[in-house]
């Protein structure tokens, strides 16, 4: 359970991890000024203290990253949300039940949101025929009159969801776009994202794949 929890919240705990450790690397750096000039410069212990600084900071960048923090945390069942697509069809979440869902509040209106939008586009051209949907949920105001052609221009073929009045961003507590949850087959949520990112990046790829089993 564990591993497999790691696993799945790693994407979305990767980039601020790699910024805690950047911080406990400034903080080693700030370290050794010290201890040069408070030992006189004793070579060998110097490198005694550096090694146990070195691996003080290490384990609190891990310990304290968001990775090791949602690992503690209990399972957050997903809120269900029924709203409807382009075509007029009402998609409820729990119709999706049994698959890992990646959910991605966005908005025609933000440029983060259409960043990562070929990327989203890429993502789901490669997994959708695998225990996977994604399920990209506008806030635009004016519905499909202004979602639809965006969609056309840029050519995106992944389910789109119009939530005008808001109704599953409250669910979820959306308050910045983009923001993209994961969630599990069993409806829980087991990864957030606030932000843009490359879903199409390497590392993503293979977390999908590891995620899915191929």
């Amino acid at each position: 359970m564990w591993g497999q929890f790691a696993i799945a919240l790693y994407p979305f705990g990767a980039r601020k991890l790699r910024l805690n450790i950047t911080s406990a690397g400034k903080e080693l750096s700030r370290l050794n000024k010290f201890l040069l000039s408070t030992t006189g410069g004793s070579p060998t212990f110097i490198i005694f203290m550096k090694k146990i600084a070195s691996f003080f900071c290490l384990a609190c960048a891990l310990f304290f990253s968001p990775i090791a923090l949602a690992q503690s945390e209990k399972t957050v069942p997903a809120p269900d949300f029924t709203l409807k697509s382009l075509n007029g069809e009402e998609v409820s979440l729990s119709q999706h039940r049994g698959k890992y869902v990646l959910v991605n509040f966005w908005a025609t209106w933000c440029g983060p949101c259409k960043m990562e939008m070929p990327s989203l586009e890429t993502l789901y051209q490669r997994f959708k025929s695998k225990n996977f949907s994604l399920l990209a949920i506008s806030n635009d105001m004016f519905g499909a009159k202004i979602v639809e052609p965006f969609i056309k221009a840029h050519g995106l073929s992944f389910p789109i969801l119009l939530d005008q009045q808001l109704q599953a961003s409250n669910k979820f507590g959306v308050v910045s776009l983009p923001t993209t949850f994961m969630i599990d087959p069993k409806g829980n949520i087991i990864g957030e994202l606030r932000g843009a990112e490359d879903w199409a990046s390497p590392d993503n790829l293979l977390y999908f794949e590891n995620l899915l089993g191929n």
